[in-house]
C-alpha cells in the first residue's frame, strides 16, 4: 500500500505521463504539458485513498484517456461536425464490440482504449465487462447525439438536457472502472429495488459533477453558442444569468441531498447476506469517494475551483440545502 500524500501522486504522475507518451495518447510537448497540468493522479488517489500505486495509475490513465479524447474533439472542432466525429468514434466502438488483437486496432485513441480495456478487464466477470462496454458505448452515443442536436440548432428542454448531460460527463464509465481499481465490484443478481437504488445513486453522482462543470463553464459555452444548464435555466425561467447561476447552485444542493439519502438508504435497508451486504457497502463508499475526489481535483487544479470547493466541502460536512443557500454565491467565469 502507498501513502496517498507521499508516493502515490508524484510517482503516479510520472508513470501516467510516460505511459501517455509511449502509447501515443499525447504527441508533442504541447499535449504533454497540457496533460501534466491536469494532475490526474490527484483525482485517482483521492478516489482510492491508501490504494496500491498500480490501481491509482490505472485509474489516472483512464481519466487521461477520457480528458485527452475530449480535448482532441474540442481542438479539432469535431464537436460540431458529426461525420468527422463518427470517424473518430467508429474505431473505439470496434474495440468495445469484441476482443480485439491490439495489433489490428487502428487509430491512436482506439489503441489506447484497447490497451486500457484489456488491462482493466483482466480477472473481472463477464457481467462487469458488459457494464463497462455499455457505459462507454452510451457515452459515445450521447456525444454523437449532442453533435446532431447542435448541428440542427435544436433547443432541448431542461429535463432532456439533464438526461443527455449525465451521459456525456463520463462519470458512469469511470465508476465501473473503479469497481476494478477500487476492488469494490458490484454483487451480481441483486434484487430490483437495490438495482434501482444503485442506478439512482450513479445518476445523482453524474449530475453533481456535470452541473458543477456547467456552472463554471457557462461563459465559455455561451461564447461559442452552446447551451448548458445555466443558459437553459435562464431561457426557460426568463431570468438573467446571475439568477440562473443561483438556481443551478440550488439544484446542485438538492441533488447532493438526493445522493446522500440514496446512499444511506442503500446501506440501511439492505437485506443481503452479510458478505454481499459488505460488497454493496464498499461499492456505495467507492461512488461517494469518486464524486468527492472529482470536486477536490477540480478545486486543486483550478478547474472550476470556486464551485468545486464549495460543493465538495458541503458533501464532506453534510451541510443542508438551507445551509448552502445561505453560503451560495455567484462566481465568475473560470476557464480550464
Amino acid at each position: 500500500m502507498v501513502d496517498r500524500a507521499g508516493e502515490a501522486v508524484p510517482a503516479g504522475h510520472e508513470a501516467v505521463l510516460r505511459w501517455a507518451r509511449d502509447t501515443g495518447l499525447v504527441t508533442g510537448e504541447h499535449e504533454e504539458r497540457r496533460l501534466a497540468r491536469m494532475r490526474l493522479t490527484i483525482l485517482a488517489s483521492g478516489a482510492l485513498p491508501g490504494g496500491d500505486l498500480a490501481d491509482v495509475v490505472l485509474t489516472a490513465q483512464w481519466a487521461a484517456f477520457i480528458c485527452c479524447l475530449d480535448d482532441h474533439i474540442d481542438r479539432r472542432d469535431l464537436g460540431m461536425a458529426a461525420r468527422d466525429l463518427e470517424q473518430l468514434t467508429a474505431p473505439l466502438r470496434r474495440v468495445l464490440a469484441s476482443d480485439v488483437d491490439l495489433r489490428e486496432v487502428t487509430g491512436r485513441h482506439a489503441r489506447v482504449l484497447a490497451d486500457l480495456f484489456a488491462r482493466t478487464a483482466a480477472g473481472m466477470s463477464a457481467a462487469w465487462r458488459r457494464r463497462l462496454v455499455q457505459d462507454y458505448t452510451d457515452f459515445l452515443d450521447a456525444t454523437e447525439q449532442e453533435v446532431t442536436i447542435r448541428q440542427s440548432a435544436t433547443q432541448l428542454t431542461t429535463d432532456a438536457y439533464v438526461r443527455l448531460r449525465r451521459r456525456t460527463i463520463t462519470v458512469l464509465p469511470m465508476l465501473t472502472v473503479l469497481e476494478r481499481t477500487g476492488h469494490a465490484p458490484l454483487p451480481e443478481d441483486l434484487p430490483p429495488e437495490l438495482e434501482a437504488g444503485l442506478a439512482a445513486l450513479r445518476r445523482a453522482g453524474a449530475d453533481i459533477a456535470g452541473w458543477v462543470n456547467d456552472l463554471a463553464s457557462a461563459c465559455d459555452d455561451a461564447t461559442v453558442g452552446q447551451d448548458n444548464l445555466v443558459t437553459l435555466i435562464a431561457r426557460g425561467d426568463g431570468c438573467d444569468t446571475s439568477t440562473a447561476r443561483r438556481r443551478v447552485s440550488a439544484r446542485i444542493t438538492q441533488r447532493q441531498k438526493d445522493f446522500r439519502i440514496t446512499a444511506g438508504e442503500l446501506r440501511e435497508t439492505c437485506t443481503l447476506p452479510p458478505d454481499e451486504a459488505a460488497e454493496l457497502g464498499a461499492y456505495v463508499t467507492q461512488v461517494e469517494r469518486y464524486v468527492t475526489a472529482s470536486l477536490t481535483w477540480m478545486a486543486r487544479t483550478n478547474r472550476y475551483a470556486a464551485d468545486a470547493t464549495r460543493v465538495r466541502d458541503r458533501m464532506q460536512s453534510g451541510g443542508s440545502a438551507r445551509d448552502d443557500q445561505r453560503r451560495c454565491h455567484v462566481v465568475g467565469c473560470v476557464t480550464a
